[in-house]
């Protein structure tokens, strides 16, 4: 292979290489190699290494160094300038939002220390002041001043800082900005009309002051703390938790008493992490989300959330990450970037002495045996060096593929050419590592980080989840959905087995991974995650497929061996049966119901689903909004005919209509489809699960409409109090499933306070429990 040409798609371009070259390499079976021998070989295959550096160069060549108009890896003000540009035309057009992301654009792409990056930040600071977002104005205000915007317009900037102070109700510190503006601007020799217009600025600004209150500021996060509080003997785990070890089980956690649902048992910060491409703008340094991006000093690939973040990324890692990351190294080759920030991670912080006393290794051979031999259950204890942690997870190479394992170390042996050629690692390194090993001692011992650690991530990673809330237009209800900020490893919550029917569930703070319970434990429970694959999701061959795939495992958990409940999830896709209405099964080209045994005429049924979908688009295109409705609704029967009452689509069609009842003001119709839809749920996720959660939180947006838009209605007062019950459950589910620092469970505080009000202030309800037990519908939860 003389030459390697990229097609497009570099991430297909590095499958294909992987390949042909394993196709080569898998008739030696390696896995019973360690990952010294392994990383020995290939670092000394002088063919594959050539391959391997050719393709990194072009890699490097065709992308590190690419610009066009609108985009490019480095810097280059004239990008930036294009950015600003239309920024400002959105900005004239008055869609800050779209001047907000142009602007954005404009500071990635600016040469810091250069006329570009002020004056991007200050265009910026504009766009978050109309949108309300007062901090982060402020922050590029500042951040704007520190890089040199001209002295003559610093000024605007000044009284720019002074309305965010005054917005967010702090008088002293408006006052000073007032003042720092107007000594600013008297060291100007400003145009008649301009210092006019300052002047009246100024006015406006003092205007406001005299009838502002001061507003007590806003707490920031108070995170949870572990149950019983932190143990010595378990780090970042709960006192009442006990890591054990078993031949059957292998390492398991289990609870040393009793807990309840939502006691935290895990408050843990990865050993390393890394983000995932995403809409959101994400922190490199910390994965805070939907932040005010400050960027690299070098590439314009990543983003941070201050300049603090940068800072300490830069020092730890993206040193050595950048010139990867301008060449789009990193989304190509998927988990192994979080491997290779394990290798950083570990060198930043120093590898650590051997525990073993008088050892004194000299090769990497030596030091992975003496990292390895030591007691896996007391490196959890506080104060022990976290690298143990994360070295002793399992990789189970020695039952993984032999093509995967040689694809695994052929990635270890890219990255480390990658550090070698592209970067000065290598330099850094000798004074990371306790012991004096050779310089090709050390690049074997870096390239066998990595490939360990590839192994450990399959095995142990997480992917750090976040909330997204999406406006649909014109919709009275929102929808949310989970997004993948990052993929990390925890090394202490990884100890955790697995079950299908799992009782924790996991949040997220920023990077942080908080655990905690989702039922009640007696003394002596193991506690279980899920590692993917669930109960309610899937069948028990198909989730016992992935996990062999990924974990090698095969799962015996009760949700597994229950005979009784083995095809539980199958009811969820069920249709009706003519005769009891009890589910049918299909299996191939008959079908039966389950209860009674009837025979189902399963043609019919499908015939009469078409027929349904035909007339929801007769809805889609009618002209009228009522004729849409009664065409949606008729739809919406025939498939009640058809599927069972907890059929997943029969859901999906009752949410729609519920959406086109809320749209048209039809509020009591689309509150009892999603009652109906809360029950279905329950019965198949749980009373508590993140389903539930999201469905009584649009729940509660439709009886909110509801009430604000029926004063007079005569179940106005019942209405009021059901509404107010509704968002007390939402807030509870969905504070138990994200957490309380999460936007959406803010706003659904603030509605509940909202409607805990307006019954307060209510002369005309009645508080008796009468109300409460007449309530139309009650949730069993």
């Amino acid at each position: 292979m003389n030459k390697i040409t990229l097609p497009e798609d570099c991430a297909k371009q590095w499958e294909i290489l992987l390949l042909l070259i394993s196709s080569e390499e898998k008739k030696i079976d390696r896995t019973s190699d360690t990952e010294i021998d392994t990383m020995g070989y290939f670092l000394k295959n002088e063919g594959v290494s050539r391959i391997l550096a050719q393709w990194l160069q072009q890699m490097q060549l065709t992308y590190a160094r690419q610009t066009i108009d609108t985009d490019t890896p480095l810097k280059c003000d004239n990008v930036s300038l294009i950015w600003r540009q239309r920024g400002n035309e959105k900005f004239r057009s008055n869609l800050f939002e779209d001047s907000y992301r142009c602007y954005t654009r404009s500071v990635m792409y600016a040469n810091q220390g250069g006329p570009m990056y002020p004056l991007a930040l200050a265009n910026r600071s504009a766009a978050l002041l109309k949108l309300k977002r007062f901090e982060e104005c402020m922050a590029d205000v500042t951040l704007a001043i520190a890089q040199g915007y001209p002295l003559e317009q610093q000024h605007k900037l000044l009284l720019r800082r002074a309305d965010c102070h005054i917005e967010l109700g702090s008088i002293s510190k408006a006052k000073e900005a007032i003042a720092a503006a107007t000594k600013h601007a008297s060291t100007l020799s400003l145009p008649a009309a301009h210092f006019s217009e300052f002047e009246k600025n100024i006015k406006i600004l003092q205007q406001k002051l005299e009838v502002l209150k001061d507003v007590p500021q806003i707490r920031e996060d108070i995170l949870p703390d572990c149950f019983k509080g932190l143990n010595e003997n378990f780090n970042a785990a709960s006192n009442v938790l006990k890591l054990r070890r078993s031949e059957v089980a292998g390492r398991h956690v289990i609870v040393k008493e009793a807990t309840r649902r939502g006691d935290v048992m895990f408050s843990e910060e990865p050993y390393a992490w890394v983000t995932l491409p995403n809409e959101e703008a994400v922190c490199d340094g910390c994965c805070r989300g939907q932040i005010n991006i400050v960027p690299c000093s070098e590439c314009s690939r990543s983003g941070y959330c201050s300049e603090e973040c940068r800072a300490r990324a830069a020092d730890s890692y993206h040193q050595w990450e950048c010139a990867g990351a301008r060449a789009e190294l990193f989304p190509t080759i998927g988990i192994a970037h979080l491997a290779l920030r394990v290798l950083l991670v570990g060198a930043h912080e120093g590898f650590p002495k051997v525990p073993q006393k008088g050892a004194n290794p000299t090769t990497a051979s030596a030091l992975f045996a003496c990292y390895s031999d030591i007691d896996d259950i007391e490196i959890y204890k506080q104060g022990t060096p976290p690298f143990y942690r994360m070295f002793n997870l399992v990789t189970n190479f020695d039952k993984m593929n032999n093509t995967d394992y040689i694809q695994y170390a052929l990635t270890a042996t890219l990255l480390t050419l990658y550090l070698e050629n592209f970067t000065s690692f290598f330099e850094y390194l000798p004074s990371r590592v306790p012991y004096p090993l050779s310089a090709s001692e050390l690049r074997l011992f870096a390239s066998a980080i990595i490939l360990r650690s590839m192994g450990q991530l399959v095995c142990n990673g997480h992917a750090t989840l976040s909330l997204c809330t999406v406006e649909e237009g014109n919709s009275r209800t929102l929808t949310e959905r989970e997004v993948r900020r990052a993929t990390a490893i925890y090394p202490s919550a990884a100890m955790m087995n697995h079950s299908c029917d799992p009782n924790i569930i996991n949040t997220f703070h920023n990077n942080r991974l908080i655990v905690r319970c989702s039922r009640e434990l007696s003394e002596g429970a193991e506690l279980l995650n899920c590692y993917g694959p669930h109960r309610a999701r899937e069948p028990t061959q198909h989730r016992r497929t992935q996990l062999r795939a990924q974990y090698m495992f095969t799962c015996n958990c009760d949700a597994c061996t229950d005979t009784e409940r083995v095809d539980f999830v199958l009811l969820f896709t069920a249709y009706a049966c003519q005769s009891c209405k009890g589910p049918v099964l299909r299996t191939g080209r008959k079908a039966h119901c389950q209860q009674c045994q009837a025979d189902f005429h399963l043609q019919r049924a499908l015939a009469t689903i078409d027929r349904a979908d035909e007339m929801l688009a007769e809805a889609e295109r009618a002209v009228t909004v009522d004729e849409r409705c009664e065409k949606a609704h008729a739809s919406f029967r025939l498939k009640q005919q058809v599927w069972h009452r907890h059929h997943a689509s029969l859901r999906a069609a009752a949410d729609h209509l519920a959406r086109l009842y809320a749209d048209v003001g039809e509020f009591n119709k689309s509150v009892e489809l999603i009652k109906h839809n809360i029950q279905t749920l329950e019965y198949q996720f749980g009373s508590f699960s993140v389903e539930v959660a999201h469905e009584l939180r649009k729940l509660s947006d439709v009886m909110l409409e509801r009430i604000m838009r029926s004063a007079h209605n005569p179940d106005y007062g019942d209405w009021c109090l059901e509404t107010h019950k509704i968002l007390k459950k939402a807030v509870q589910l969905m504070e138990l499933n994200y957490g309380s620092w999460e936007g959406l469970v803010k706003r659904l505080r603030e509605q509940e306070a909202f409607v805990a009000a307006m019954v307060a202030d209510s002369h005309s309800l009645d508080y008796s429990d009468n109300v409460h037990r007449n309530l139309h519908y009650n949730l069993k939860i």
